[in-house]
């Protein structure tokens, strides 16, 4: 009588069902959550991020019965979450190789699966994926080569082998992240003539990458065209890298009768004293008065608790939700938009406060918090910092290291912790030069 051979067991698909069902909500959580102006790099990680992977990974272990029959279905969702969510778990599978099926879908899966397939890629850590699409990456569409290219940036690959066969002119999406793919590829003439060229170009999206990798790669041109621009990156870069008239440009624009929201922001990394006080007069208008605030509290470390700010009544938060929903967020832009949390600046308080500690600030020093600023306290504050503060403080870093220090504020927490770990061996010097012109790469000679 031969021995009965001992039984599988039973799957639990209702358990299954569940954890892919949170993990497609943990991912849009924990997406929405880093750049949230509440969070720190910590309390992500211990939280939505933590809860995330465990359900991952619970996929993962559900194997090729679980890959069968609930993760590849999920592939043709709608929902970029759910999509993303079932393309980590099945390129992450321990006993089985998903990969044909996975970029099946995505070169002739339907164009609403790509973003969920292209956000797993870049969180993936496989080298042999990445490569795989890099090696797909000139028979794609242009829309999709321009995703292929962004996965390949936030690995921080180099792609000039791909770049060499692609039609850059094909789309805007394509032709700019083709221009920020540079900082991670060898510097050519070609790529310097064609990065020149691009500042001029038509297309805003064209011309916003072209500034902003130049202003990552030290190119004296993209400078003089930060000047004149309103980009984000280039206000930021203005504010934390420029000279002091460039500075002085923009807390120019805030004695205006309507301060742009991207300007108070952008002062508030500068750590100056005079933008400070340049702030100080937009506490009282009701509109800009909590960002101004919150640029200030990053300046010269006023908390921001009562007396100072107070939660705004419940029956007017529920009035301003019901009048206007906020604007989509663009989770792939380089640096968040301005936003803080809510709630009503007692502009009194906060001048008082500010008289009698104004006498131990000096003039002409960076402060962070109040905290005279080192490399030290930079790296500190990638810690404790808003998520959704950190993109642009690490934006000062990749632009005074000649895009050499990038820290990729969309990755994995553990990844972005990984990624600040240079900065710790910076000379002091580093951050205490006011006014100077970051030296990147394009100092050197092209090939």
């Amino acid at each position: 009588m031969r021995p009965l051979s001992p039984r599988r067991p039973t799957v639990r698909w209702e358990l299954l069902e569940r954890h892919l069902e949170e993990a497609e909500f943990l991912w849009t959580q924990w997406e929405h959550g880093l750049w949230s102006p509440e969070l720190t790099l910590a309390s992500l990680a211990e939280g939505d991020e933590g809860r995330l992977r465990a359900h991952l990974d619970a996929l993962v272990l559900g194997g090729s019965a679980a890959a069968t029959r609930l993760l590849l279905p999920a592939l043709t969702s709608e929902d970029p979450a759910r999509v993303a969510s079932a393309a980590w778990a099945l390129l992450s599978a321990e006993d089985a190789d998903w990969r044909e099926p996975v970029f099946q879908q995505l070169e002739q899966g339907a164009e609403e699966t790509h973003p969920g397939l292209l956000r797993a890629l870049e969180l993936l850590d496989r080298p042999d994926l990445h490569a795989l699409l890099l090696k797909k990456l000139p028979t794609l569409q242009p829309t999709l080569q321009a995703g292929a290219l962004r996965v390949a940036r936030v690995r921080h690959l180099d792609t000039s082998a791909a770049l060499e066969q692609l039609d850059w002119e094909a789309d805007p999406a394509l032709h700019a992240e083709a221009l920020r793919a540079l900082p991670f590829a060898p510097r050519t003439q070609t790529g310097d003539a064609r990065l020149s060229r691009a500042l001029g170009h038509a297309h805003p999206t064209v011309s916003t990458a072209a500034l902003e990798t130049g202003l990552l790669l030290g190119s004296r041109e993209a400078w003089e065209h930060a000047r004149g621009s309103s980009s984000r990156g280039a206000l930021l870069a203005l504010a934390v890298a420029g000279e002091s008239k460039d500075l002085a440009g923009l807390l120019a624009r805030l004695k205006d009768g309507s301060a742009p929201a991207e300007v108070i922001w952008a002062v508030g990394f500068s750590g100056r004293l005079l933008a400070a006080e340049a702030l100080l007069p937009l506490l009282r208008d009701e509109a800009q008065g909590p960002l101004a605030a919150a640029s200030f509290a990053a300046i010269t470390g006023l908390p921001m608790v009562p007396p100072f700010l107070m939660e705004a009544p419940a029956d007017e938060e529920e009035d301003a939700e019901e009048e206007a929903e906020p604007e989509a967020e663009d989770l792939q832009a380089w640096l968040p938009s301005p936003r803080v949390l809510p709630g009503e600046v007692d502009a009194q308080a906060v001048e008082a406060w500010w008289a009698r500690r104004r006498g131990g600030f000096t003039e002409g020093a960076r402060v962070l918090r109040g905290t005279p600023l080192t490399v030290e306290v930079l790296v500190r504050a990638l810690e404790t910092e808003p998520m959704r503060r950190r993109p642009s403080l690490a934006w000062e870093a990749a632009l005074r290291g000649g895009g050499t220090l990038q820290m990729e504020s969309r990755q994995w927490t553990r990844v972005q912790r990984e990624q600040a770990l240079p900065l710790r061996g910076q000379r002091p010097e580093w951050l205490a030069r006011a006014g100077s012109w970051p030296q990147g790469r394009r100092g050197d000679t092209p090939a």
